[in-house]
């Protein structure tokens, strides 16, 4: 009879480990996706669903709770053990999916791998906090040996190998008149006259300031331009040029409001939209009817216009290549356009930009342009995306791109692995 209650009563805290493995598998996944979800619907979904994932982990660990843990048998001892072994779960699995990946292991592309993983790395958690001696020193151990095993493989693996092999999966297609840039995560071309000259500013504004004698400007500030080529129309009002911009100065009761604009807009226009400037709410700012473009922002000393025409904005003229698992297919609900053009290839339009999406194997290529690019230019790349060269992805190394999966968790197993293997 000794026996069978000594077996009996080991056997309960055993079932509490696989109860709250079970627990871990199923519900972490899911919770860690919402919240993943979250960070695309913005800052505050991120919260509520990473509220809701502990409340959800924590409340299903204190059902499976057991009474006998180093937290004790009372109902804020449960509620510990319950705390402790969610985030002491967590903090694991996602350790060891890190260091899983940096082995080269792709435990994180595998359901089927993860799923166990997981329920296992709550279990041993569970069993190392239990008050039952053979429990929680087999489920230390047992935790110590799988840690050691990963670290000796993680340290076996040369350290940029994860990232080449992640460059090397990021599709790219060469584009006439471009230069191959890496950027975060992904590849962009930008055109070569942009990169050795820059793109001047397409925005225009209105500058609030303090007035003075026509034509004299404090040549060291930089709000607005200040040179010799100075033209006074009339008292009050006077224009001045540089390379890059042109500006109108204006005298408007009792301060001086000036009007930037790229060196390509017309200076009649410019003049008159200056002429227009005026009191606007909220109180003590100015507005002014600029054509072609809309007021976007607007405070005391400056009010800033935004070109109507997308195809001026910063940018415009890039193209972006970003590679994802391959998904079911489907238009963006904010799209404002979407065709189907041929099977595993996509083209969408929103307001700003606008690409290609290509199913490549196991892969999805976007192929996004801004509203300078055109749509031939978008979908031939999209069509002619390939694996990048070795030169490509030295390139990518190079410039510390992209930023490593895991980012401190990454370097922390690096660096534990460093220590105990060398």
């Amino acid at each position: 009879m000794s026996d069978t209650g000594e077996r009996s009563a080991t056997s309960r805290p055993a079932l509490r480990m696989v109860a709250a493995g079970v627990v871990g598998a199923v519900v972490l996944p899911p919770a860690a996706a919402g919240v993943l979800t979250g960070i695309f619907l913005g800052t505050g979904w991120v919260a509520v669903l990473a509220v809701v994932a502990v409340l959800l982990l924590t409340g299903l660990l204190l059902v499976v709770a057991p009474s006998e843990s180093w937290f004790g048998g009372s109902r804020a001892g449960r509620g510990g053990w319950a705390v402790a072994v969610a985030v002491t779960g967590t903090v694991l699995t996602w350790a060891g999916w890190v260091a899983a990946d940096a082995a080269g292991w792709g435990l994180s592309r595998s359901p089927v791998l993860w799923w166990p993983a997981i329920g296992v790395l709550f279990a041993l958690v569970a069993g190392v906090l239990l008050r039952r001696w053979p429990l929680a020193l087999g489920s230390l151990g047992t935790l110590v040996v799988i840690a050691l095993v990963l670290l000796g493989a993680v340290a076996a693996v040369p350290e940029d190998a994860q990232d080449r092999a992640r460059v090397g999966e990021l599709l790219v297609a060469p584009v006439p008149g471009y230069d191959l840039v890496p950027h975060q995560g992904s590849w962009q071309v930008v055109p070569s006259d942009a990169r050795r000259g820059g793109e001047p500013s397409p925005y225009v504004r209105l500058d609030v300031a303090q007035d003075g004698p026509d034509c004299e400007i404090d040549q060291y500030q930089s709000r607005y331009p200040s040179g010799p080529d100075c033209e006074v129309e009339r008292p009050g009002l006077f224009f001045v040029e540089r390379s890059d911009v042109i500006a109108y100065f204006h005298r408007l009761e009792g301060r001086r409001l000036v009007l930037t604009a790229p060196a390509t807009f017309d200076r009649t226009a410019l003049r008159e939209a200056l002429l227009t400037a005026r009191p606007a709410d909220p109180p003590g700012t100015f507005t002014a009817t600029v054509p072609g473009y809309t007021q976007s922002s607007a405070t005391p000393e400056l009010t800033e216009f935004t070109p109507d025409d997308k195809a001026l904005l910063p940018g415009a003229r890039h193209i972006e290549f970003v590679t994802l698992g391959a998904v079911e297919p489907q238009c963006s609900p904010v799209a404002l356009e979407c065709v189907t053009e041929s099977p595993g290839l996509r083209y969408q339009r929103f307001e700003d930009n606008h690409g290609y999406t290509r199913v490549v194997e196991d892969k999805e290529l976007t192929v996004r342009g801004g509203m300078a690019v055109s749509r031939d230019v978008l979908r031939t790349a999209a069509l002619d995306a390939r694996q990048p060269t070795e030169e490509e992805v030295d390139a990518m190394l190079e410039t510390g791109q992209p930023a490593p999966r895991g980012g401190w968790m990454r370097q922390a197993v690096r660096g534990a692995a460093r220590f105990l293997f060398g």
